[in-house]
């Protein structure tokens, strides 16, 4: 069965009505940013901006420097085309650990990455939030508490597959840290991990067929 009949809608005026709202939700909403790493042919760089300009649509409705899963799968749910699909969500939460531990995870959920390039690029997340902040790709946010705050970062990394010139994978990740730190100048990961510190890792591979455009 086709990804399309296995998460096609009802077509009841329900399921038009919540899409017609997040489509139109998408002209005013500026986009969310995403680090990029691409091992891509030229031919294929373009098609690669359509899918960071469609994922980027995804804002958290409360709080619109949030990517929002549940609205980029609505959204993989209704797309308009054979051109865009996924083969695998994962969400691992690591909990009182390190950058490398994080790195060691994604790792295993890409398969066929650059995993050097996978683990560098984590690994600098954790200690170059600031420069990430600046970069429009990581964003903080206090917790429920004084003593908590968390930030986002998000990144998609284009690989292509073997044998199949007009398809690649597109690597859609965000990783949530989580600490016991009052403010944002206070995370700095450097030196020591933060007490209570964790980090969810939510990631989706897409498979890109060239000549897609974001609808």
């Amino acid at each position: 069965m086709s990804f399309k009949d296995n998460f096609s809608a009802n077509g009841s005026s329900a399921s038009f009505i919540s899409l017609w709202i997040s489509t139109h939700r998408r002209s005013y909403v500026t986009a969310l940013a995403f680090d990029q790493f691409s091992k891509l042919p030229e031919t294929l760089e373009p098609t690669l901006t359509e899918v960071i300009k469609f994922v980027g649509h995804s804002n958290d409705p409360t709080d619109t420097k949030r990517f929002n899963w549940k609205d980029f799968k609505a959204a993989l749910d209704h797309y308009p085309g054979a051109d865009l699909t996924f083969d695998m969500f994962k969400t691992t939460v690591v909990s009182q650990t390190d950058p490398t531990a994080v790195s060691m995870v994604v790792k295993k959920i890409a398969h066929g990455g650059d995993l050097h390039e996978l683990e560098t690029t984590i690994e600098a997340t954790f200690t170059h939030l600031k420069e990430k902040k600046e970069k429009g790709v990581a964003d903080f946010s206090k917790g429920s508490s004084e003593e908590n705050s968390s930030w986002e970062y998000r990144a998609v990394f284009a690989i292509p597959l073997a044998d199949l010139s007009n398809y690649f994978y597109g690597l859609v990740m965000t990783i949530k840290l989580e600490g016991d730190v009052e403010d944002e100048e206070s995370w700095d990961l450097r030196g020591s991990t933060p007490r209570n510190f964790s980090a969810t890792i939510d990631l989706m591979r897409l498979v890109v067929t060239a000549g897609l455009r974001d609808p």
